[in-house]
């Protein structure tokens, strides 16, 4: 398992650092470099409008749809939402789950994102019972937390860890 670091997200040329695990940890438990000034739509908003760049940067499939909130009934027992769904040009899928820690208490970062990892499996779940395949599964945020690494450390969760900081990404997990 190991992290990376990509710095300028619209240069042509994608710079890429690979961190063994102590360095990766050392990275999470940095104080966060650039907080968004915004909310959790507005931050949303701010990745969709780089979606692209940041798949090219994770080397996943040109993005030829993208789109927000889509509404997913199941079985008239619930509905999901997920916040971002790409499809790729080789078909594939890629759902983020967006969050941002709330200004007013930020110690709830960590618990919004272990939240996040469950609407991930089922929004996974839901996916591959429609489309037939896994589709991959990220949760991004403006500060990966370590506690949050600590439940994946020893698990093969399927999810992604990304951490995207004004015109950098940080992934400290690969979940695909």
């Amino acid at each position: 398992m190991k992290g990376w670091a990509r710095d300028g997200l619209t240069d042509k040329e994608i710079a890429t650092e690979y961190l063994g695990m102590d360095e990766t940890i050392e990275e999470l438990r940095r104080p966060q470099d650039f907080e968004f000034m915004g909310n959790e739509r507005q931050f949303e908003d701010n990745i969709f409008e780089h979606i692209e760049d940041i798949c090219a940067g994770l080397h996943l499939p040109r993005v030829i749809v993208k789109q927000r909130q889509v509404m997913i009934p199941i079985e008239k027992q619930f509905t999901i939402r997920p916040d971002i769904v790409v499809r790729h040009e080789d078909y594939s899928c890629t759902i983020f789950e967006v969050k941002k820690a709330n200004d007013k208490y930020p110690s709830t970062g960590t618990s919004n994102q272990m939240n996040a990892v469950g609407q991930l499996l089922l929004y996974g779940n839901v996916f591959e019972a429609i489309i037939k395949t896994k589709p991959r599964l990220a949760l991004i945020d403006n500060k990966i937390y370590y506690r949050t690494m600590c439940a994946f450390m020893g698990n093969k969760l399927p999810i992604t860890l990304i951490d995207f900081q004004k015109d950098r990404v940080f992934v400290p997990y690969f979940g695909w």
